[in-house]
């Protein structure tokens, strides 16, 4: 009997234990950034101190390695919505990454080699003064965006292609400048690059209003159409809301965009009225088998809402992020006390 309550002791407290373990993933990092390549394996870099780390699963987000150090970069941005982003591609993975200077630093790595550093994505140095890039891939062409202060002193829209998996980038192309003078100061961009053609998603700042638009390029970024607003309402608003949204696009070339007006959450489609997902802030999109994944922050816990309408309370914490593993799960990062968390969601 003494053995039988034991074992049943010792069960539970190493059930405790894993489940626990399997919560966080690593401790003292920040702002976590999420890719899957074509087998299925799960990378995650992030910022710990000034060390550029990532980490890797190999069974759909369980379990993840110990981290491992890519580069330790002087001045590391990691904070309040800035952070290192990793792409897969057709060769390997892209990482860019931030100084506080505000320069894009590059590494790429392939399966058979360690991770390589590449010329800086900006041309001008010392011009990404924000700490704000975004970048997305199809197959081994990358497109990057930023906010940029280069010739003005004001921040505007940048961006670069590499047709090589990030090893060399083309010349830097302006690709929006507000007529009133600079974009919106703090708050992320977002990019997508699929068969419709590179899509840029960013916070503008004309006559007083703080809202979202959208500019896309359908020859490679070489040229970018009229810069578009999203939704019908606006945001008067004599500050910077320090949040950006995000943006995925159908396989039938459909673009789909989350985004935050004062307290609600909005999505819509390009020129179509936005609808209200929920209230909070950090919102960003994924798609799974062509359906839309909301998550975002509200009351400072990260909830997630699935196409058949169901929420799910996550966790505490900020800037969440999600990626499909297939068509029945979704995994969820995040960053709480300079910790990340992560969680795998069920349809």
């Amino acid at each position: 009997m003494k053995n039988t309550i034991l074992l049943c002791f010792l069960i539970a407290v190493l059930s405790f234990k894993n489940d626990k373990d399997d919560e966080i993933v690593v401790t003292n990092a920040t702002m976590p950034s999420l890719t899957k390549d074509a087998k299925g394996n799960i990378y995650m870099v992030f910022a710990s101190g000034n060390k550029l780390q990532y980490v890797t699963s190999h069974n759909n987000g369980e379990h993840f390695s110990k981290p491992v150090l890519v580069d330790t970069i002087a001045d590391l941005v990691g904070s309040a919505g800035r952070g290192p982003h990793i792409v897969s591609t057709s060769s390997g993975w892209a990482i860019l990454a931030l100084d506080k200077a505000g320069n894009i630093f590059v590494y790429t790595k392939d399966e058979s080699e360690s991770w390589i550093k590449r010329n800086k994505v900006n041309d001008v140095a010392d011009v990404c003064k924000e700490g704000f890039v975004a970048i997305s891939g199809k197959g081994d062409s990358l497109y990057a965006a930023w906010l940029d202060v280069r010739l003005t002193n004001k921040n505007k829209i940048v961006g670069a292609l590499s047709a090589d998996g990030g090893k060399t980038w083309n010349k830097n192309k302006i690709i929006y400048q507000s007529p009133e003078g600079s974009v919106c100061e703090c708050c992320h961009l977002s990019v997508a690059f699929a068969s419709n053609g590179i899509t840029v998603m960013f916070r503008n700042n004309l006559k007083g209003n703080r809202d979202l638009y959208l500019i896309q390029s359908h020859d490679g970024g070489h040229s970018f159409g009229e810069a578009k607003k999203l939704g019908e309402g606006s945001w008067k608003l004599n500050a910077c809301p320090m949040d950006g949204g995000g943006i995925t696009v159908h396989s039938d070339g459909t673009v789909q965009t989350v985004w935050r007006r004062m307290d609600t959450i909005y999505s819509c489609k390009p020129s179509r009225k936005e609808q209200m997902v929920g209230k909070g802030k950090n919102c960003t999109i994924e798609k799974m088998d062509d359906q839309n994944v909301y998550v975002w922050v509200e009351n400072k816990n990260i909830v997630c809402l699935l196409p058949d309408g169901k929420k799910v309370n996550i966790g505490d914490g900020l800037f969440p992020v999600l990626q499909a593993l297939n068509k029945n799960q979704l995994l969820c990062v995040w960053q709480n006390n300079n910790n990340v968390y992560r969680k795998i969601i069920n349809m």
